[in-house]
């Protein structure tokens, strides 16, 4: 049963991360303003001759089709070859989709069957684990950050190999996707990850933190009054 406990403890110190990577990453994606970010900053209207109206249509669409098991409905709009590479990127993001869906499953059960399980003395486990996850998390971001920082180019070139099996992806200049998110955009977009993941886990493990010291602190106030009672009575 012990040996149990602890799996189910670092399987859920490692979900930690996992799901807030991937929410975070999954709300970049569905995010208009972030899409509508890349075509102001980078002047999509000058590079692909579009109006305002035409470029959020478009944004609407992979919004859309990432989320849908529907065709690309601005098809029209790109080449075979980018129609091609967003089908991989679709399955890439349903995949990212599943894992969160899956470590929230867990992180919920794991709660809850903690309270049935363990009552109120759950909340201290808890925490705990909070903290630790929380901790993990940071330490991994900030190694990301410092990659990111330094070489980007190549840590995005090598995901990219990881996670497709052809060469798609590398786009042409000429290329509508290319005018819409260049490479920079998905700079912005990782570091926007990176920052929400980080705030997110200051406040899990600075709240956790915060409730575990308090509890602890009204415990030793309670003994010593305890202590204190029982002295004068004898």
């Amino acid at each position: 049963m012990r040996i149990l406990n602890l799996v189910a403890s670092v399987l859920f110190i490692i979900c930690i991360p996992v799901l807030l990577v991937t929410s975070n990453a999954r709300g970049a994606i569905n995010t208009q303003r972030l899409h509508e970010y890349s075509y102001d900053k980078y002047d999509a209207a000058i590079t692909t001759g579009m109006e305002k109206a035409e470029l959020l249509n478009i944004a609407e669409g992979l919004i859309a089709y990432f989320n849908s098991g529907e065709e690309l409905a601005v098809a029209d709009s790109f080449n075979d070859r980018e129609i091609t590479h967003l089908v991989d990127v679709k399955n890439l993001i349903r995949l990212f989709y599943r894992i969160q869906e899956a470590t929230l499953v867990y992180v919920i059960l794991y709660i809850v069957f903690g309270f049935i399980l363990c009552k109120r003395k759950w909340l201290d486990r808890l925490g705990n684990g909070l903290i630790w996850g929380s901790g993990l998390t940071l330490t991994i971001f900030a190694a990301v950050g410092i990659a990111l920082a330094a070489d980007f180019d190549g840590l995005f070139t090598w995901f990219h190999e990881v996670s497709f099996s052809n060469k798609l992806w590398l786009m042409l200049p000429s290329d509508l996707l290319t005018r819409l998110y260049p490479d920079a955009f998905f700079f912005t977009a990782s570091i926007y990850v990176v920052i929400a993941t980080v705030i997110e886990c200051l406040l899990i493990g600075g709240l956790s933190f915060w409730y575990l010291r308090r509890r602890r602190g009204r415990l030793v106030a309670s003994v010593a009054t305890g202590g204190g009672a029982g002295t004068a009575a004898v």
